[in-house]
């Protein structure tokens, strides 16, 4: 499945990490954070190759941004 689609139906495990950077990756969040930099260096910290998909979660007054 397409991250953007799973994202799309997992919004209420997304929405624990309201206002952060997610990198999504298989079907998981696989790093959190404050920026999307802190993300992707926790992503190829953890020696993962692929690109995941790198959002910033809003919060109820934002609107969703994808990288």
């Amino acid at each position: 499945m397409n991250e953007l689609m799973w994202l799309s139906k997992h919004k209420k495990l997304a929405e624990k990490h309201s206002g952060e950077w997610i990198a999504v990756l298989d079907n998981k969040i696989i790093s959190s954070g404050n920026s999307a930099k802190d993300v992707l260096k926790l992503v190829k910290e953890k020696g993962i190759k692929k690109m995941p998909l790198v959002t910033k979660v809003p919060r109820k007054d934002e609107k969703m941004y994808i990288l």
